[in-house]
């Protein structure tokens, strides 16, 4: 008993550092939902942190202006866009990226996380905003090894970040996709320019293990689809298949399909 008080004690002075950043969401949402499969001993437990909504996706296509879940209904509530103002003003500090390595590392011990994989979804809203904020990123990433029990996963469009990076700093972002605690989803859609188009394949080129996440209202015999009825049951999207992976809009009304609709472009060919 006396363990126990001092562990929730050790807990509770580091949330009370400075260095920890108290807006990482410490639970997930409707789309990611706790997993448990004993028989595999396979134990997650989602955590979130999460930016601002189109203001911090300065690659965001026209398709996904019109109709991002981020700027609808609950995602719009004065706490939620509080926090991710909040999460924002964090990646400012110089040491964000030594802090966030602190916040995962102190959470990791509690009892929502402790002997369970800690998957940290980065950006369900935002995305990488500048070449500075994507390294501290890469400086949080190489903090944390296979074992560690912890995983990041997430969706870009700043592809052309990505190709700004040096050799080192791509071998840092290898090394933990390759070690299975990295997943990176290169999000394109039907109006995705060629030039974007080109970017991400350049990216992929550059990391191989990437997959391609398109959102598109056209399907082809030849396209793994996912048709989901129910997003949170499905949880496919938040899961790496190691090829492209094409999903229906969802939770957008007939008027933001037809938006939508307007600005559609053909995907190019890779060449």
């Amino acid at each position: 008993m006396c363990s126990r008080s001092k562990k929730k004690q050790t807990l509770k002075s580091m949330r009370e550092n400075p260095l920890y950043i108290d807006s990482l969401i410490l639970h997930g949402n409707g789309k990611l939902l706790d997993f448990d499969d004993d028989e595999k001993d396979i134990h997650i437990r989602y955590a979130q942190f999460n930016t601002r909504a189109l203001a911090d996706c300065p690659f965001a296509s026209a398709g996904c202006k019109k109709i991002c879940y981020a700027t609808k209904g609950n995602h719009m509530f004065p706490s939620v866009i509080e926090s991710r103002e909040k999460s924002y003003l964090a990646t400012r500090r110089e040491d964000f990226a030594e802090g966030m390595i602190f916040t995962i590392k102190a959470e990791k011990q509690s009892k929502r996380y402790a002997g369970k994989e800690m998957r940290v979804r980065i950006h369900e809203s935002g995305d990488f905003y500048s070449i500075q904020y994507l390294r501290k990123w890469i400086m949080i990433w190489h903090a944390f090894h296979f074992g560690d029990g912890v995983a990041f996963t997430l969706y870009t469009k700043s592809f052309p970040f990505f190709l700004m990076l040096t050799e080192d700093e791509l071998n840092i972002i290898r090394e933990a996709m390759n070690a299975g605690i990295l997943a990176i989803n290169l999000s394109v859609d039907d109006t995705t320019t060629p030039e974007q188009w080109k970017n991400a394949f350049a990216v992929h080129r550059l990391l191989p293990k990437t997959n391609f996440y398109r959102v598109t209202k056209d399907y082809k015999e030849t396209d793994d689809i996912c048709d989901c009825a129910d997003c949170a049951k499905c949880g496919a999207c938040n899961k790496a298949t190691g090829k492209e992976k094409v999903v229906k809009i969802h939770s957008a009304s007939a008027d933001d399909v037809k938006a939508y609709d307007a600005n559609t472009t053909n995907k190019p060919a890779e060449a």
